[in-house]
């Protein structure tokens, strides 16, 4: 009896723990300065407004701008992960917090900041309610060429950078060439390669394909040179052949290395496709922004700037998904 008594008190024990535990850590996500700031971007959104009597086009209504805060308070309530994780989360959207409370109560309230170049958070936020039909057929022309161009680059890049780096005097005599070639940034050519080319999206499908080919042709032909031996004589005891080697075995084992550049594959090319799309584009996130600005719209224009942000930051997330779920090696 004293042993089983002695079990269930430890048992106990545990139970107590584990719900101490979950307790703190629900603590900790609700009762944090993150959440202080957001309770103070809300106060602030009851004070006189200034913006209002001041502007001739006022203070749009606060809704628009308040689903944005209550999207990010809900995402960061919500999600789960380590200690270390959700500390960073919780700087993270300390931050972004803090600057849009700035933003809220310079602005909005107290109308410090020159009104021309500085519009108030509820209008920005309210464009995306108001002109959400421009915003979100320049998101799906952005990402059709974003996508292809990218999938291509990675492709070719992968395919042919293998093949160079497996044989070494290829490699001696192309990667020198290609190592000069991608240290020039895209933006140099970009104006020059919307002349010449006899569409717009065949121009910006080459633009953003030369911004991330070059890079991602150099890493695989550095990353299959440089493939640990004993991963090599494993497969050659094997008898696997050379073709076989290279798609089932070199490239696999670069796989996450591959995956680990995607994201600053896709922000240069984002970042390559907007300035295409602003010298000649007629539709496109990019495109969108520069309309904003040649009408001297600013409030458009950060709207743009925002939503551009957003979508690096989605994607870069979809990108840590897939390596996760596909890619469950690493070395």
């Amino acid at each position: 009896m004293s042993s089983l008594a002695q079990a269930a008190t430890i048992d106990l024990n545990r139970t107590e723990r584990i719900k101490k535990s979950n307790s703190v850590a629900w603590q900790k996500r609700v009762l944090n300065v993150a959440n202080v700031l957001f309770i103070l971007i809300w106060a602030a959104s009851l004070l006189p407004s200034r913006y209002a009597v001041e502007m001739r086009n006022g203070l749009k209504d606060f809704k628009a701008f308040g689903v944005a805060l209550i999207i990010i308070e809900a995402v960061f309530i919500i999600s789960n992960g380590s200690e270390k994780r959700n500390r960073a989360q919780r700087d993270i959207v300390g931050f972004v917090y803090a600057f849009l409370l700035i933003w809220e109560v310079g602005v909005s309230r107290l109308n410090l900041l020159p009104f021309a170049f500085v519009p108030a958070p509820e209008n920005v936020f309210y464009v995306f309610f108001d002109d959400y039909i421009n915003i979100l057929e320049g998101f799906r022309s952005s990402m059709i060429l974003i996508i292809l161009g990218v999938f291509l680059a990675l492709f070719f890049a992968v395919i042919l950078g293998t093949l160079v780096g497996w044989v070494p005097r290829l490699t001696n005599a192309i990667f020198p060439v290609v190592k000069a070639i991608s240290t020039v940034p895209p933006l140099i050519y970009t104006s020059y390669i919307v002349l010449i080319m006899p569409t717009f999206f065949l121009a910006s499908l080459t633009v953003v394909f030369l911004s991330v080919f070059w890079g991602s042709f150099m890493g695989s032909i550095n990353n299959t040179a440089f493939v640990e031996k004993k991963v090599i004589n494993s497969a050659k005891v094997l008898n696997m052949k050379t073709l076989p080697m290279l798609f089932k075995i070199i490239i696999p084992f670069n796989l996450p290395r591959i995956i680990n550049n995607l994201p600053i594959n896709l922000a240069t090319a984002l970042m390559t496709l907007t300035a295409a799309e602003m010298i000649g584009a007629s539709s496109g996130m990019g495109y969108y922004v520069r309309v904003a600005l040649t009408y001297a719209n600013y409030t458009k224009a950060i709207a743009g700037i925002i939503f551009i942000g957003l979508v690096v930051s989605l994607l870069n997330i979809i990108i840590e998904i897939i390596k996760k779920k596909f890619v469950t090696w690493e070395y």
